[in-house]
């Protein structure tokens, strides 16, 4: 899962703490990529919704497994 971070970080602890929290209520046990510049950020990093992509959370990547716009 990839969630994007606050837009100029307000409330950045309190952000890292809800997402800690729902992941232990739901006992979710997924890699999760936080505070990712894309979204509503700056700078802006554009992954078109429904794009396949890995997550390398070793080497904290994220790659496009697809092309993400028409050819």
């Amino acid at each position: 899962m990839m969630i994007g971070k606050p837009k100029d970080e307000t409330y950045y602890e309190e952000y890292k703490a809800s997402i800690l929290q729902v992941m232990a209520e739901e006992k979710l046990e997924i890699p999760i990529f936080y505070n990712v510049n894309f979204g509503h950020s700056v700078p802006i990093g554009i992954i078109p919704m429904g794009t396949e992509v890995e997550l390398n959370c070793e080497e904290k990547r994220i790659i496009l497994t697809e092309c993400p716009t028409i050819e």
